[in-house]
């Protein structure tokens, strides 16, 4: 099918190989439990069809959440390339998000994991020297998403009078079309300085130092996840970077607004459960002891 060999080449230039065999499976048993065998199949999909392959399915919702990731992604494909208009795109991503809805209700909760201390030294010590380490940095200490980095310049950072290094977002910039501002912060004190001070030698030659492909990256960081055992992914730099917040103490509202999250549920839900450690130091820290 040419839709579907034509997709598959923009998969393999914009995702990792795992994300790419991911989709094309997604995509693939969605057409085969609704019996979809042509392109004209595709092209004319109905709402409809999509939920009756939400009932005919027997896979549970975090799975079926990757096939409507996939069929999102495929149509979304398709929308910029003309081969459907934006009034079939509408209607099949409305129905998409109402049943994504649904499922989100259904689906066990599931909590990202930050990265320990020794991994985020593990991988950073294996780029060394990389352009992928000043790129992990940037990640790692202010906690962007990888879209967002995508369209960074060297005017979007700014020191401030106290030392803190910040990265402005325009709303352009951002997932939701909400501008903001990201500190460049470290667990501690001293760690936070010395990255502000590499940071800024790095910024100064940006395109050099930050300029890679979505792809590129992506693939890269694929691949050193398996080399070195640690599973990872750029966005685990952004969890790492929020949790550490939490840690630190800062309050919700201020993780919220650092973050970029779109609702305080996201933050409070998703990084603020409860932490028998977290709680003894605050009792200590609230008794001077």
């Amino acid at each position: 099918m040419e839709i579907l060999k034509l997709w598959k080449n923009n998969l393999e230039r914009t995702k990792s190989p795992r994300t790419t065999e991911f989709y094309l499976r997604h995509v693939k048993s969605f057409m085969k439990t609704l019996g979809l065998v042509s392109e004209e199949d595709l092209l004319n999909l109905t709402p409809s069809q999509i939920f009756r392959f939400i009932d005919m399915s027997t896979l549970g919702p975090s799975s079926l959440l990757a096939n409507l990731s996939a069929l999102k992604h495929l149509y979304r494909f398709l929308l910029r390339r003309e081969f459907i208009d934006r009034e079939r795109f509408t209607e099949i991503e409305q129905a998409i998000e109402e049943v994504r809805e649904e499922l989100n209700s259904r689906k066990k909760p599931t909590y990202p994991k930050a990265l320990t201390r020794e991994e985020v030294n593990r991988i950073l010590e294996a780029v060394r020297g990389k352009r992928y380490e000043k790129i992990y940095s940037l990640f790692l200490y202010s906690g962007i998403r990888l879209g967002e980095f995508e369209k960074l310049r060297k005017d979007n950072f700014y020191l401030d009078k106290s030392g803190i290094l910040w990265v402005r977002l325009e709303p352009h910039m951002t997932k939701r079309n909400k501008g903001r501002l990201a500190p460049v912060l470290g667990p501690t004190r001293d760690e936070t300085y010395r990255i502000t001070e590499k940071m800024l030698r790095w910024i100064e030659n940006y395109e050099e130092n930050f300029f890679v492909k979505r792809g590129v990256l992506q693939v890269y960081t694929d691949r050193l996840s398996k080399r070195l055992g640690i599973p990872f992914s750029i966005h685990s730099f952004r969890h790492t970077y929020i949790t550490n917040l939490v840690n630190s103490g800062f309050p919700v509202e201020v993780v919220k607004e650092f973050a970029g999250h779109s609702n305080i549920k996201t933050t409070i839900e998703t990084y603020y459960r409860f932490s028998q450690r977290r709680a003894e130091e605050l009792v200590r820290e609230f008794l001077n002891v």
